[in-house]
């Protein structure tokens, strides 16, 4: 799998600034396995060069880390790294700048941009590139800018720009603990609405029907059921974006789904207090997904 973003730095020069900001990207606004930052993430035994350019040739976005002494590194035999047309971070760069990405120069620390005559002719034009800094005293800004930066290049929003239709009806990105009960109440008003409406309809009394769903005739409860089958996307939208949200837990949403869909068949198969049990279970899971906090994605197109 690649990533749509891609950090390329010094281990020498930048490693600290680059691993704070890799963890402030992931799992905040981004997925971890979209952010490809180190080796780490290259399976041993793999091709090195290969590897690299597989990731940047569908990455969207580079972030190139330049610290103090980025331009100045050396190898053994005193000269510059980046003039050495071997070396992984220049074919990192020049990659990235041959695909005409967004290539983002990240200047740590009152770093200066290195000038045109500073740079071989492969990277050149990084020169012109606008540059984002970061500096350690006012990090967690800087870093919301830059990830601010990344977002948009990658043509997402922010929680704040969450509409409706994509918070219940689709299954993209995350949503906070806020925006999950806010999905959960509408979905609950909506629900309780149209049944009521039915049952008056069917001229049951609305307050017996909704408590004591079990004595209606089968054809009216087969009616109600798929009245209210519309509930089960974006009941399950909800709870699939709060999983992701936690980071963790992709196996919680399988028992949520089946405990729905079993309840579902118990019911129409006239098995009322086992589709109550169930109903239950998948109410105090779905509150339970509501309860527990999660890393706080605002990435919605996941």
């Amino acid at each position: 799998m690649t990533s749509p973003v891609f950090i390329s730095y010094r281990r020498a020069d930048s490693q600290h600034p680059t691993a704070r900001l890799f963890d402030r990207l992931a799992p905040r606004y981004l997925a971890p396995a979209e952010v490809f930052m180190d080796i780490e993430a290259i399976a041993a035994g793999a091709d090195f060069p290969v590897a690299l350019k597989n990731q940047l040739k569908d990455c969207r976005v580079c972030l190139v880390m330049i610290g103090p002494s980025w331009l100045d590194q050396r190898d053994g035999d005193g000269r510059r790294r980046i003039d050495n047309p071997a070396d992984f971070v220049r074919q990192e760069i020049a990659e990235a700048l041959s695909r005409n990405i967004t290539v983002i120069p990240v200047l740590l620390d009152n770093a200066k941009m290195p000038a045109p005559g500073d740079l071989p002719d492969v990277l050149k034009p990084l020169a012109s590139r606008n540059a984002i800094s970061l500096l350690s005293d006012r990090f967690d800004r800087d870093a919301d800018v830059i990830a601010a930066k990344v977002l948009h290049a990658l043509g997402r929003s922010e929680d704040s720009e969450l509409d409706l239709i994509k918070l219940l009806f689709s299954f993209k990105g995350t949503i906070s603990r806020k925006q999950y009960w806010l999905g959960l109440g509408i979905i609950t008003l909506v629900a309780i609405g149209i049944v009521a409406g039915l049952l008056a309809a069917f001229g049951v009394p609305v307050l017996k029907g909704l408590l004591d769903p079990g004595d209606l005739p089968r054809q009216q409860k087969l009616i109600t059921q798929l009245g209210t089958l519309w509930i089960w996307w974006p009941t399950m939208a909800l709870a699939w974006k709060r999983i992701k949200d936690l980071g963790h837990g992709m196996g919680l949403f399988v028992p949520v789904l089946g405990a729905g869909i079993a309840q579902i068949g118990f019911d129409l198969a006239g098995l009322t207090s086992e589709a109550s049990a169930l109903s239950l279970v998948c109410l105090m899971m779905l509150l339970g997904l509501g309860t527990l906090k999660g890393t706080r994605f605002i990435a919605h197109n996941i």
